[in-house]
């Protein structure tokens, strides 16, 4: 029961960064585009047995994820849902989200992951517009106690996210990217239940979030946190698990905006099986509650393949 280095691209929630970014830009006014900054990512690297340990030297996975979302409402700042516009504007996302990694030593491995997203903006009375390219990059080290010898059920994550495309400072451009960069930390640990093939995972975070310096915002920092029930028997695998966002107030110009705070709140059902030489994984992405972000169903779908393991 021990498959290690399982991958949630982090991602479901990464495709509604570019959503809450691209809706909020395209359909608000000039001097407040492009506003919405991201919804969580997941710490990409969890094990299928409940376990945080990182992956051996040399061991690794690879996996491609297609992601894809319609939207057509968010949360408010109240955390009501609402239309993104009065005009019936309609978001989808389309992505393809490419992840790897690898250990370099006991207790220290390496993980990348790098999106390209296809994002269309439609409603009437406005013409559609769409944008294809290189989503935000994300990159992360790993350490658990392996690095000193001891072998417990822990790991610290250090990641970083940088723009993978130029902002656009035109809102009618449908923007790929955030266009600043975040900072952060998590710590992760789980266990299997007893003899049962069950386990729990979880961790907490804080993410460091600078300036976007093209249109002058600074969005606040956020706390994250994720807690997941699971198991394994034979090939068929199945999660249940939670995400939360709580972000801090974000700036623009200077000037604090209070109502502007993001929430998150999100159901992240997944269901997976040995397929060939690797493993196929389906995830649900259900928002429950929120405020400033898109409210709308997502769904993807990887392949991943490992080694060494």
């Amino acid at each position: 029961m021990s498959v290690r280095g399982r991958n949630r691209f982090g991602a479901t929630p990464a495709a509604s960064v570019a959503a809450a970014v691209a809706v909020l830009a395209w359909s608000a006014a000039p001097a407040e585009a492009q506003a919405v900054c991201s919804a969580p990512h997941s710490s990409p690297t969890l094990a299928q047995s409940g376990e945080i340990r990182t992956l051996p030297a040399g061991a690794g996975w690879l996996q491609v994820s297609l992601y894809g979302q319609h939207a057509s409402e968010l949360f408010d700042p109240l955390g009501d849902r609402q239309p993104f516009s009065l005009a019936g504007q309609e978001f989808d996302t389309r992505s393809v989200f490419v992840t790897a990694a690898v250990g370099l030593v006991p207790g220290l491995e390496v993980w990348a992951q790098v999106p390209t997203h296809k994002l269309s903006i439609s409603g009437a009375g406005r013409p559609g517009t769409s944008s294809t390219g290189v989503g935000d990059v994300r990159v992360a080290a790993r350490l658990s106690p392996a690095l000193f010898g001891v072998d417990l059920p822990f790991a610290v994550r250090v990641g970083a996210k940088v723009p993978g495309s130029d902002f656009p400072v035109d809102a009618t451009v449908v923007p790929l990217s955030e266009g600043q960069t975040d900072l952060e930390v998590s710590l992760e640990s789980g266990r299997t239940l007893g003899s049962l093939p069950l386990y729990v995972v979880g961790w907490v975070g804080y993410r460091w979030r600078s300036e976007n310096v093209s249109v002058a915002r600074e969005p606040g920092d956020e706390r994250y946190a994720h807690a997941a029930v699971g198991g394994l028997v034979r090939d068929f695998s199945w999660e249940v698990a939670a995400d939360g966002l709580w972000g801090g107030i974000p700036y623009a110009q200077g000037i604090p905006l209070q109502t502007d705070r993001r929430r998150l709140i999100q159901l992240l059902p997944t269901v997976g099986y040995g397929i060939g030489p690797g493993r196929l994984e389906v995830t649900g992405q259900i928002p429950l509650a929120g405020r400033n972000l898109p409210a709308a169903v997502g769904l993807s779908a990887g392949y991943r393949v490992t080694w060494g393991i």
